[in-house]
């Protein structure tokens, strides 16, 4: 009885490799993890399930932190595939399963078949991958909860001259830290990191700690999204632009009749509700950053 971890790449359920599907239809269990990246079309686990043959369950966060003895136990009596979008093993965060399989009172065999991942495909972007140091992770902020320690991580690659893959964030059946501390069980929505987003706080952080490596005007970026992926009816494919970090902001900035209208109908806004605080204000501020956003690089 074996465990497979198999790579489904990057973009869709075609992705998978011939040796990944093989594995996957000889399996009793089907996992999908869910949590760290996602695939590029809405129906994927319909899509999956239609290609695959088998039924498919989520694993969110806390089926394999909490329950991993379930998926183990039922790789000690038939095979198990845990499917990870892009490549299992390209960061750390599915060692402890095949730790945890190892060490299971029935020791599991584990079986890891691997795929594309955005390590390789930031090849589109004409960058070396001999060329690139460590990689960093950029999480949402909130008020209370900004960590920059990345920011060090793209400075030391900069000294000595490599790039710096920079991943967004992805936030799926998180909860607030208000409904957490109220013990209510309540997700919220699911939030992906936009590249102006990631930008803003790449720049906020550079100013925080006044550090000269992070320019606007002067340090170049590429920003890569949905890699792999084709043009389909509702969703674009990959979309690579390069410029400086500036530039890539000035994508999304309103344009001077947006701008006039924004503030058109803010003042009706404020004249309909007196009691708006500037909070709500903010907030409607915020949806026009995202829809801009949207507009212009699409869905994550």
């Amino acid at each position: 009885m074996v465990l497979y971890l198999i790579g489904l790449g990057l973009a869709d359920e075609q992705d998978i490799t011939l040796k990944g599907l093989e594995a996957v239809r000889s399996c009793s269990k089907v996992y999908l993890e869910s949590y760290t990246s996602i695939l590029h079309v809405d129906d994927a686990v319909a899509r999956m399930e239609a290609l695959y043959g088998r039924p498919i369950t989520l694993a969110h966060r806390e089926t394999v932190e909490l329950e991993a003895d379930d998926i183990l136990t039922a790789a000690s009596t038939g095979h198990v595939a845990f499917l990870v979008v892009g490549d299992p093993l390209s960061a750390t965060t599915h060692s402890d399963l095949i730790i945890r399989a190892r060490t299971f009172r029935t020791p599991v065999p584990v079986r890891i078949i691997h795929n594309a991942s955005i390590t390789t495909a930031l090849g589109s972007s004409g960058l070396a991958g001999y060329n690139f140091g460590q990689t960093v992770s950029i999480p949402f902020w909130t008020e209370d909860w900004k960590p920059d320690s990345w920011l060090f991580r793209i400075g030391e690659n900069s000294h000595i001259g490599l790039h710096t893959l920079c991943l967004s964030d992805i936030k799926v059946r998180e909860q607030s830290i208000e409904d957490m501390s109220r013990g209510v069980l309540r997700y919220q929505p699911p939030r992906y990191m936009l590249i102006p987003q990631l930008i803003s706080q790449l720049l906020a952080a550079a100013q925080t700690h006044r550090v000269d490596y992070l320019d606007p005007d002067k340090t170049l970026a590429i920003a890569l999204c949905r890699m792999g992926a084709d043009d389909a009816p509702h969703r674009r494919g990959e979309k690579i632009v390069a410029g400086t970090l500036a530039e890539l902001l000035q994508c999304t900035e309103p344009d001077a009749a947006q701008q006039a209208q924004y503030e058109k109908d803010d003042a009706q806004y404020e004249e309909e509700n007196p009691m708006a605080s500037e909070k709500d204000m903010e907030a409607r501020r915020e949806a026009r950053f995202v829809q801009r956003a949207l507009d212009y690089w699409g869905e994550p």
